[in-house]
C-alpha cells in the first residue's frame, strides 16, 4: 500500500496578510491556496514585528488543514535583499570561493547589515579574475522565520527571493518574446509596495524596493486576497502617477549610472497583487516606448501567485555549472536562494 505524500506548503508574508499555496509534490497539482488576513501589521518595512500573532494564526491553519510535519518554503520580503557583483581571484574554486567570501564579507566586501545570509554564483571567469554575483539577506531575519515555522510543527526547507522566483516562472512558461540578452525590468506591483529587479542574460543586475505604507488605511483586502481602494479615483491616479515618475527616474539611473549610457531597459514584465494590473500596463505603455508583458498563469493561478508558483519550481537536484566564459554565455537561477536547514546549521555553528 502506498502512503499519500503530504503536500508541500509555500508561504509569502505581506504587511497585513500571508498568502499560501499547497502543491502535491508527486502530481504537481494544486491542493489548496488562500490568504490569512490581519487587521494588525505583521511586518514593518519588511521586518517581522508581530511573531506571536503570525504564529497563532498559522498554527490554527496548520491544525485545520492537518499540515503538521509538512515541508514548507517561504519567500523573503524584498526590503532587505541586496544584489552585488564582486571580483575575486581566478584561482579560487569550489569551497575556496565560499571561504574567501566568508572571510571578506563585512570587511573588504561591505554589506548593509551584519551577519548576512549570502548566496553566490560565479557568473564570469577570465584568466585575471572571476565575477561573483552575491545575493544577501539579514541572517537574523531568516532565523526568525525558521524558528516560527518549526514552533508550529512545519519542516522549513527553502527560503527564496521573490524576484528570482517570478523570473523562474517567466523562463518556465516560455511564452513571452523576451531575449536573454535583453535588459528585462521585472515589476512586482502591489498596493503597498513596488519591487523592481532588472535581469540581463538571466542574471539579476540591480534591484530596488519602494513602500507606500502611508496608503495602508486606503486599501482593504477581502478574504479572497482581492485589494479594494477606499478613496477617490483621483487620489488613486495621483499615486499611480507618483509611482510612474519614480519608475522613470529609476530607468534613467539604470541607463546612465549602471549601463554608462551604453544600453537601456528593453522590456518589462508586470505582475503582482495590484487589483488593476491592466490599468497599470496601459499607463506603462503610454509613458515608456517598451513592450510590457504580463504572465498567463497555469491552472487556477493568478499573477498574484507568480512568486509562490516560482518557488515551487525550484530545482531540487544539484545544478550544473553556470560559469560564463567568453565562448559560453549561459546562466540559470532555477535553484532557490537558500535552504533553511543550512541557515540553521550555520548559525548554530557560529554561536
Amino acid at each position: 500500500m502506498l502512503f499519500k505524500a503530504k503536500p508541500h506548503l509555500y508561504l509569502r508574508f505581506y504587511e497585513k496578510s500571508i498568502s499560501y499555496l499547497s502543491i502535491d509534490p508527486q502530481k504537481r497539482t494544486i491542493v489548496d491556496k488562500g490568504y490569512l488576513i490581519f487587521d494588525t501589521p505583521l511586518l514593518q518595512e519588511g521586518k517581522v514585528t508581530n511573531p506571536i500573532l503570525i504564529k497563532t494564526r498559522l498554527d490554527a491553519l496548520v491544525k485545520e488543514k492537518k499540515w503538521k510535519n509538512t515541508k514548507v518554503s517561504i519567500l523573503l520580503p524584498d526590503d532587505f535583499v541586496t544584489i552585488r557583483f564582486e571580483k575575486i581571484p581566478s584561482q579560487l574554486d569550489g569551497s575556496e570561493v565560499k571561504d574567501y567570501l566568508d572571510l571578506h564579507i563585512n570587511t573588504s566586501i561591505r554589506l548593509p547589515f551584519d551577519h548576512p545570509k549570502v548566496d553566490f554564483e560565479i557568473v564570469e571567469k577570465t584568466e585575471e579574475n572571476q565575477t561573483v554575483l552575491l545575493v544577501a539577506f539579514p541572517g537574523e531575519e531568516v532565523r526568525i522565520y525558521l524558528d516560527l515555522l518549526q514552533d508550529i510543527g512545519l519542516k522549513p526547507e527553502v527560503a527564496d527571493i521573490s524576484s528570482l522566483s517570478v523570473y523562474r516562472v517567466v523562463k518556465e512558461l516560455d511564452t513571452l518574446s523576451i531575449k536573454s540578452s535583453d535588459h528585462v525590468m521585472l515589476l512586482q506591483w502591489h498596493p503597498l509596495d513596488l519591487s523592481i529587479t532588472v535581469f540581463n542574460n538571466d542574471i539579476p543586475q540591480f534591484n530596488r524596493q519602494t513602500r507606500l505604507s502611508r496608503l495602508s488605511d486606503s486599501w482593504s483586502m477581502t478574504e479572497d486576497g482581492i485589494w479594494t481602494w477606499k478613496q477617490s479615483k483621483d487620489l488613486l491616479q495621483d499615486n499611480l502617477n507618483d509611482q510612474l515618475n519614480g519608475l522613470e527616474r529609476f530607468m534613467e539611473f539604470y541607463r546612465y549610472s549602471v549601463l554608462n549610457g551604453e544600453g537601456t531597459i528593453d522590456s518589462v514584465v508586470l505582475t503582482g497583487s495590484y487589483p488593476h494590473l491592466d490599468l497599470v500596463k496601459g499607463l506603462l505603455e503610454e509613458r515608456f516606448p517598451l513592450e510590457v508583458h504580463t504572465l498567463s498563469m497555469p491552472d487556477q493561478l493568478t499573477p498574484t501567485d507568480a512568486g509562490l508558483y516560482g518557488l515551487s519550481l525550484k530545482q531540487t537536484k544539484k545544478e550544473k555549472s553556470v560559469v560564463k566564459s567568453k565562448e559560453k554565455k549561459t546562466h540559470s537561477f532555477k535553484k532557490p536562494f537558500a535552504t533553511l536547514e543550512q541557515t540553521q546549521v550555520k548559525e548554530e555553528g557560529e554561536g
